[in-house]
């Protein structure tokens, strides 16, 4: 998924008729006074970077004046928060907030998902940690939708009473259809704002979009442009991002880490599981891959493969799946094994470990059976057994 920064967001849901603080960019402290000018001084600065708990990192600051509020970017600029470095703040005019919720859709196996909790806030993960019946839950019909009636019980079996519901609830629907026409994957509100009046305002906003919808969102593509990580992107990162930008299909994505071991996965769960336990053995991943169900254009998957194995400290190789229900096991080993070849890499010195199931699997295993140094585990072993021999096997001198 991209992640967005909030002005983008915020402006996404305003133009949906979402209700939102009037919000102004800058870049420096004069444009941050001259913003704060504009929306009446009494305003809230934030650090414009698509990373969560801001507000733990001091990076959203009220300011009730245009010198506080340059003051305050001025102290913000050019920090990192997050892992991002802060190149532009955000202004909006404050709430008079009466009470704090939460409002999230996302997606998980089941599908589409909505997470609501009457107590929101800076702290809303601890405060879920310890009273679980403030947060509540379900999966979204796709084919039905996500009616009032059903926003209202929602809110209802969270605590939430009164006239404050029905708004309450025809915003959440709102939400909804900003979630599903703008192809996100992630669209948290927090703090989802109650005024004195009752109204609730979309006051924190987090939004992250799926990369294969860009064609039909090309806004997106030109906010994540704004995003500066700490480190620049390595040349192996900029070459899978730019075959995943010219390549039409889901997303693939390879980002460096300071470890050893490759790791070639699918990404989601399984993919950080077993970066987990590879630390948990007292392996070092050399990075994290996210690589899509391939057909017969494989040039996603190829280049994923290509930054993993020029990675300069690569020692070994966690070739790690599921079962394969989209993606056949043969096009991907093949497209290894083709690697592994015009890079004339020896594979008795430089060892992987493969545990793949599913369809095209006996041609997986056949074309790389007899070479030295490949592991293609069998049916029975866990993905588990599979970062422990990986982990084992780069300890190993090299021979």
């Amino acid at each position: 998924m991209i992640r967005l920064l909030e002005d983008a967001a915020k402006a996404w849901l305003r133009a949906s008729g979402i209700a939102v603080p009037e919000g102004r960019t800058a870049g420096s402290a004069e444009a941050a006074a001259a913003a704060a000018t504009k929306l009446g001084d009494d305003v809230v600065v934030k650090a414009l970077v698509p990373a969560g708990r801001r507000g733990k990192a001091g990076a959203v600051q009220r300011a009730r004046s245009s010198h506080e509020a340059a003051s305050i970017a001025q102290r913000l600029l050019g920090e990192t928060v997050g892992g991002y470095v802060i190149g532009e703040v955000y202004l909006e005019t404050a709430v008079a907030i009466e009470r704090e919720l939460y409002c999230a859709f996302m997606f998980d196996d089941d599908g589409p998902r909505v997470v609501v909790s009457a107590q929101g806030g800076v702290d809303v993960e601890a405060t879920a940690h310890e009273a679980t019946q403030s947060l509540v839950s379900i999966t979204i019909d796709s084919l039905r939708g996500f009616p009032v009636w059903a926003a209202v019980d929602l809110w209802r079996s969270a605590g939430v009473r009164g006239t404050t519901l029905r708004p309450l609830a025809q915003l959440t629907t709102a939400l909804h259809r900003c979630f599903v026409s703008g192809d996100l994957e992630l669209l948290e509100i927090n703090p989802l704002a109650l005024d004195a009046r009752k109204q609730p305002w979309a006051v924190g906003a987090m939004m992250a979009v799926d990369p294969a919808a860009l064609a039909r969102q090309p806004q997106w593509r030109d906010a994540a442009q704004r995003i500066h990580p700490v480190q620049p992107p390595s040349p192996r990162e900029r070459k899978v991002a730019a075959v995943d930008a010219a390549v039409s299909g889901p997303e693939a994505r390879y980002v460096e880490l300071d470890g050893n071991i490759g790791l070639l996965v699918g990404g989601g769960g399984a993919g950080l599981y077993q970066q987990d336990r590879m630390r948990a053995y007292g392996g070092r991943p050399a990075n994290h891959s996210v690589t899509p169900p391939t057909g017969s254009d494989n040039r996603k998957l190829r280049a994923t493969i290509e930054a993993i194995l020029e990675h300069p400290r690569i020692r070994a190789l966690l070739v790690g799946f599921n079962y394969a229900q989209m993606a056949r096991a043969d096009i991907r080993v093949n497209t290894l094994a083709d690697v592994l070849d015009d890079k004339g890499v020896d594979t008795s010195r430089f060892p992987i470990v493969i545990r793949m199931l599913g369809a095209g699997e006996e041609e997986a295993r056949a074309r790389v059976a007899g070479r030295a140094g490949v592991h293609y585990l069998p049916r029975e072993a866990s993905l588990d057994d599979a970062v422990r021999l990986v982990v084992q096997l780069a300890a190993e001198p090299a021979r």
